[in-house]
């Protein structure tokens, strides 16, 4: 059993349709850092469904164009040239005002109780109705030429090579992106996040559409509510049940918060983090989970609090539903994503998505049992790491599942 004198830990394994086959302060909410995406994909799934696609609509009204965001995770430079090339084809060869419609979402870009240092890295990129991917850039240093990846003027840039220092790095302050530090001896590449997104998506689509021979003479402007205009060109994103995999394999942040606001506009009606925490509530409390604060959609808040029976609650109610296949399908699997270098010795399959944050570990998913015995559902908290601990928690819960399996 993973218990600890210096750290807190909440601790259950269920076989399914049995009993708990280990309970150690099951009901003790703790912090379940990525293991909030359980619950996101669990939702989106619920109310999206796995075939839901996110759109990105340009619209005509008068001399000008409106690109609306409605809040599509995958938008790509590629996706945008697409809707430019269907604005040309369209005969329209100069338009005046380029109009960003971000009112699919409202409330702030960030999460509630994320850090402020998180949003100078690709992990917290900010969430936003109309999103370039993933509201990051591509930063690639070779010696002291740097090149980014969509480059806009939305995007300064602040350079410092310093051949003495130990490493390189590269991360955003407000509107700027900093490279500091040695240059390396290759190529390095790093997505870093804007400061202004949907600044730098509105000017990557003028860009898109000057590329395809639209005149842009006007301005570029961003509004909550648009007129309506005549449509013009869409793009869908994939389904949602390829990018709930494509969400809880690596642990995107980003996908996760984009779910999250859409799966509140949908049932809410405003695609808000105070909305979702509404869905939230009102699932996990249908669930009976016990005690819980669930703030946003990817477990990067610090406000999160939540037992392992609550979430093992959760995942025994997904194995119920239609889509449960495909739901611990998205998990990664030993070898895979943030799993890469666990586990790869236990000899049935195990799908897990796992949590990390200062002084939190976290494990939760299914245990595949071969041999004719019970699938296990479990769910590991380990919080208030320091020290050796700490850097030992991942072992510690590897162990736990190694048991489980055998």
């Amino acid at each position: 059993m993973v218990t600890g004198a210096s750290f807190a830990s909440s601790v259950v394994a269920k076989e399914l349709g049995g009993d708990e086959l280990i309970a150690h302060d099951p009901d003790v909410p703790l912090p379940p850092a990525s293991n909030t995406k359980l619950l996101t994909a669990a939702l989106a799934y619920h109310h999206l469904g796995p075939d839901y696609r996110f759109e990105t609509n340009v619209s005509r009204s008068g001399d000008s164009l409106v690109l609306a965001g409605r809040g599509n995770p995958s938008l790509s430079l590629d996706r945008l040239s697409v809707l430019a090339e269907r604005v040309g084809n369209n005969g329209i060869g100069t338009v005046t005002n380029v109009i960003a419609d971000v009112g699919w979402f409202s409330e702030a870009s960030r999460g509630p109780g994320w850090m402020w240092e998180d949003g100078r890295h690709e992990y917290g990129a900010k969430s936003t109705a109309l999103a370039l991917d993933g509201n990051t850039v591509s930063v690639t240093v070779t010696g002291t030429e740097v090149e980014i990846t969509p480059r806009t003027s939305a995007i300064e840039l602040d350079t410092n090579i310093d051949p003495s220092a130990d490493e390189l790095r590269m991360f955003r302050d407000d509107d700027t992106i900093r490279i500091e530090g040695r240059s390396p001896d290759e190529s390095n590449t790093e997505r870093v996040p804007v400061g202004d997104p949907v600044c730098h998506c509105l000017l990557a689509f003028r860009d898109a559409l000057e590329a395809v021979g639209v005149a842009h003479i006007g301005g570029l402007h961003v509004t909550e509510k648009p007129k309506s205009g005549e449509p013009i060109a869409t793009v869908k994103s994939p389904p949602v049940s390829e990018l709930v995999r494509e969400m809880n394999v690596p642990s995107d942040n980003f996908l996760a918060e984009q779910l999250a606001r859409n799966i509140a506009k949908e049932v809410r009606g405003k695609g808000s983090w105070s909305e979702w925490e509404t869905v939230i509530e009102e699932f996990l409390d249908s669930r009976t989970v016990g005690a819980f604060r669930i703030r946003d959609g990817s477990g990067l808040s610090r406000y999160n609090l939540i037992s392992a029976r609550g979430i093992v609650r959760v995942l025994e109610w997904v194995t119920e539903q239609p889509w449960s296949e495909t739901f611990f399908n998205s998990l990664p699997k030993p070898g895979e994503g943030t799993l890469e270098d666990r586990l790869s010795d236990v000899g049935c399959d195990v799908r897990a998505k796992t949590g990390t944050l200062t002084g939190s570990r976290t494990l939760s998913g299914i245990v595949r049992r071969d041999n004719g015995r019970s699938d296990v559902i479990f769910s590991v908290l380990l919080g208030g790491l320091t020290a050796e601990d700490e850097e030992n928690a991942r072992e510690t819960i590897d162990d736990f599942v190694r048991e489980l399996a055998e």
